[in-house]
């Protein structure tokens, strides 16, 4: 730990109630241009995600002091495989259609099909494994989709029941007291039965259920980390790495796209304005300060997985990994997390915003909700940060777009990163 961490003194602190480029305005273009129907929210659909790398790489081109990282420039590329829903995903009970991204999402992992079946009703004590499991093995229900309650199914055998996506049903519907929320994170592969989330309006007691789902497996799909970074003015052997991601969930059928307002061009808006204001000549730091926007966060962390495996700075020589993910909120909290190689660092950012009065700071367990987790798994400080707030009611939905985003943390968390990054 380096000395002047300990002789911070309140002017210090009160200094960064002046630093230059906290630039709001700039803050919010990245986020509405990002999360614009341009992108297609920024995953496989007609190449959204190809489309936002370039977007990005300009931006940091356009950034003097600011290099590319990578041979040929800013693009790291890598590939992997991929279940999506390109084209009409239509669900209607008893004749009533629903609306796909509102009344249902299918999990990624699901099968095309095609058909009408019936709707049986599973009752609240037949929830338990015990009862269930064997319930649906009798195959009493190979022509039927059988209707599940979301919580029920978590509380007994957790988010990823995946003995039940091999039950011979014709498909299983999970109904949710919310907005159901779209994922990539298991998209890699395709189970035997299309499996649901539908919303709190889904009818208790219908009869029959037309279904028309149309997915694709894409084999060998390419996105790239889009990378650059600061040289350091005398410890440039040495570096701290600023991460986002900024791909999102792309589209659920032809209409439906997700735009990631929040989740996460926020977060690339950020470690952008940080760029910014490191390329400036009075604040250029002495260590390496390396930007990662990563792709693929939403298909299960593929592209700081494939940095971690491939990184264009040494691990051994990165001090910390920084991870704003879902910044653009209106709460007070801010939720942390690391893992053990982080937690004295952690002491030092927690006594920071302390001193400072920021945010209410609750730290979680080291999970891997983000990509700070392939750093920590390579024993790397990896630091976890999203501000929580009302966005998060739209999280995962077609609402996470510009009009549901905030600002008005931005300048608070911008004063917390840059006063933890001098401790360094």
């Amino acid at each position: 730990m380096r000395l002047r961490y300990f002789i911070i003194t309140g002017s210090l602190l009160v200094s960064f109630t002046c630093i230059h480029a906290q630039d709001t305005t700039y803050y919010k273009e990245v986020i509405r241009e990002l999360s614009s129907k341009k992108y297609e929210g920024r995953s496989d659909f007609r190449k959204g995600d190809k489309k936002a790398a370039k977007y990005i790489a300009r931006q940091f081109m356009q950034i003097r002091g600011v290099e590319p990282s990578v041979e040929g420039g800013y693009l790291q590329p890598f590939s992997y495989n991929v279940n999506v829903f390109h084209k009409k995903m239509e669900m209607s009970v008893d004749g009533v259609t629903l609306e796909p991204g509102k009344d249902f999402i299918v999990r990624e992992f699901s099968p095309s099909q095609k058909g009408i079946f019936s709707l049986k009703y599973i009752g609240v004590q037949d929830h338990d494994p015990a009862r269930l499991i064997p319930m649906l093995e009798s195959g009493d229900f190979r022509n039927s989709y059988v209707v599940l309650q979301y919580d029920l199914v978590y509380k007994y055998m957790g988010i990823a029941p995946f003995e039940l996506y091999k039950m011979p049903v014709a498909g299983l519907i999970m109904v949710q007291d919310k907005v159901p929320s779209f994922f990539k994170s298991r998209s890699g592969t395709v189970q035997p039965i299309p499996v649901i989330w539908a919303g709190p309006g889904f009818p208790g007691d219908a009869k029959q259920i037309r279904v028309r789902f149309e997915s694709r497996m894409i084999e060998g799909y390419t996105s790239s980390n889009v990378i650059a970074h600061i040289p350091g003015s005398s410890r440039a052997d040495s570096c701290i790495v600023f991460v986002a991601h900024y791909d999102h969930l792309g589209h659920f059928g032809k209409e439906v796209y997700y735009p990631g307002a929040h989740d996460n061009a926020s977060g690339v808006a950020f470690i952008l304005t940080l760029a910014r204001h490191y390329a400036q000549p009075e604040n250029r730091p002495e260590l390496t300060y390396v930007f990662i926007a990563v792709a693929a966060e939403e298909n299960n962390l593929l592209g700081s997985t494939h940095y971690t495996k491939n990184p264009v700075f040494p691990l051994e020589r990165t001090l910390q990994v920084i991870d704003p993910d879902m910044v653009a909120d209106n709460g007070e909290r801010l939720f942390v997390e690391t893992g053990a190689e982080g937690e004295e660092n952690l002491k030092r950012f927690l006594h920071i915003n302390d001193s400072l009065g920021l945010f209410t700071i609750e730290q979680h367990p080291l999970s891997n909700d983000s990509d700070h987790y392939p750093f920590a798994m390579k024993e790397v400080p990896a630091l976890y940060m999203m501000v929580d707030g009302d966005a998060y009611d739209v999280y995962h939905t077609p609402l996470d777009n510009s009009g549901n985003m905030y600002i008005n943390r931005y300048l608070p968390l911008f004063r917390l990163v840059t006063a933890f990054a001098s401790t360094f």
